[in-house]
């Protein structure tokens, strides 16, 4: 009986851990200055911002344009995504999936507001369109980010890796 709880246990923990999305670590992000990025006949930009706050500050997530990833917001950050027209749906992913769709018009620029929700293993992102003066109160205080390249975060595994030996 003893063995049965143990194999029972061991199966269920492989299963919640095989459902659990991929969370960004340090790796996976830079920290640098905020690129010149205007929209203009052929294009749109997009900023994803998110507030800094303690509830939720932990967990940071990736954001995808359809099916390809294009930044992550964390906790106290923004990026900025140059748009093609055409409707896109944005996405954020943890334990559970939150999506905002646009019909991007060139020429424009659009603000989306991530934030965290009460989950039950973690917190349930959220995404929010937001005015451009709702974001102008917000981009002050933020951190512009943006993802690594493959090469930089082979870079950093390996410098991190030789700091643990």
């Amino acid at each position: 009986m003893r063995k049965l709880i143990c194999l029972l246990a061991l199966a269920m923990a492989v299963a919640l851990g095989a459902g659990c999305a991929k969370m960004p670590v340090r790796g996976d992000y830079m920290q640098d200055t905020p690129p010149q990025i205007v929209p203009d006949q052929e294009s749109a930009v997009v900023y994803f911002l998110r507030e800094s706050a303690f509830t939720g500050g932990g967990i940071t997530y990736f954001i995808f344009e359809d099916d390809t990833k294009i930044g992550l917001l964390k906790s106290g950050s923004y990026f900025i995504h140059k748009a093609t027209p055409g409707k896109h749906t944005y996405l954020a992913e943890t334990e559970s999936r939150a999506a905002v769709t646009l019909d991007i018009q060139p020429g424009q620029t659009y603000y989306i507001e991530g934030s965290i929700g009460m989950g039950f293993w973690a917190g349930r992102p959220q995404l929010t369109e937001i005015t451009k003066p709702v974001a102008d109160k917000l981009l002050p205080d933020l951190k512009y980010i943006r993802l690594a390249t493959p090469e930089e975060t082979d870079a950093y595994k390996q410098k991190e890796a030789e700091n643990v030996l």
